[in-house]
């Protein structure tokens, strides 16, 4: 009984160890009745070895459609040969169509002072919104989540080094149909 018990175990194991290249088999068209949104995740803490950020994307009536995560230990963005990784990880999400926004991040990490280890909790409101046609694969750029000095978020356009990860990572040859379409927080919610 507990050796069937491990086997099973193992083959679980086993099968969430598939790589977003095994899923996508060399194409970013998404399931029927889906479109594709990209973001890069991606973080700076002064140890990033115990650090970990997060991201949540609503829909238009304010509901989680989607949420993900990435410790800064394990996951990397690669881009192309010869740049820097990015300390993150890169968002593939499927969704219906429709009206959306990334409503938050946030990050969770330890400062170490004089009394100890402190862990520490920061959550970023956020309403970047996008749309989705169905069908469609978009490339939302990078939401960076800094931890180092001044807790904040970033929004920013990173298709090199991103489109690089897919083609490298992913094993996507032809990026000529994903859409590019940044984040960028309204005029009123700008400080």
């Amino acid at each position: 009984m507990l050796r069937s018990a491990l086997l099973c175990f193992a083959f679980a194991l086993l099968a969430g160890c598939s790589t977003m290249a095994d899923r996508l088999k060399g194409s970013l068209t998404p399931p029927p009745g889906q479109a594709y949104a990209i973001v890069s995740l991606t973080g700076k803490a002064f140890d990033p070895d115990r650090a970990t950020i997060g991201l949540t994307v609503s829909d238009a009536g304010g509901r989680v459609a989607a949420q993900d995560i990435a410790s800064l230990i394990t996951d990397t963005v690669f881009g192309e040969e010869g740049m820097s990784p990015a300390e993150g990880k890169l968002v593939l999400m499927a969704l219906p169509s429709g009206d959306y926004r990334v409503s938050g991040a946030w990050g969770h990490w330890v400062d170490d002072g004089v009394f100890g280890s402190n862990l520490q909790m920061k959550q970023f409101r956020l309403n970047a919104p996008f749309h989705l046609d169905e069908g469609e694969t978009v490339y939302l750029g990078q939401v960076q989540v800094e931890m180092s000095f001044l807790p904040e978020v970033k929004l920013s356009d990173e298709r090199r080094r991103d489109f690089g990860h897919m083609r490298r990572v992913w094993k996507i040859k032809d990026l000529s149909q994903v859409k590019i379409r940044p984040l960028a927080m309204p005029a009123a919610a700008r400080p």
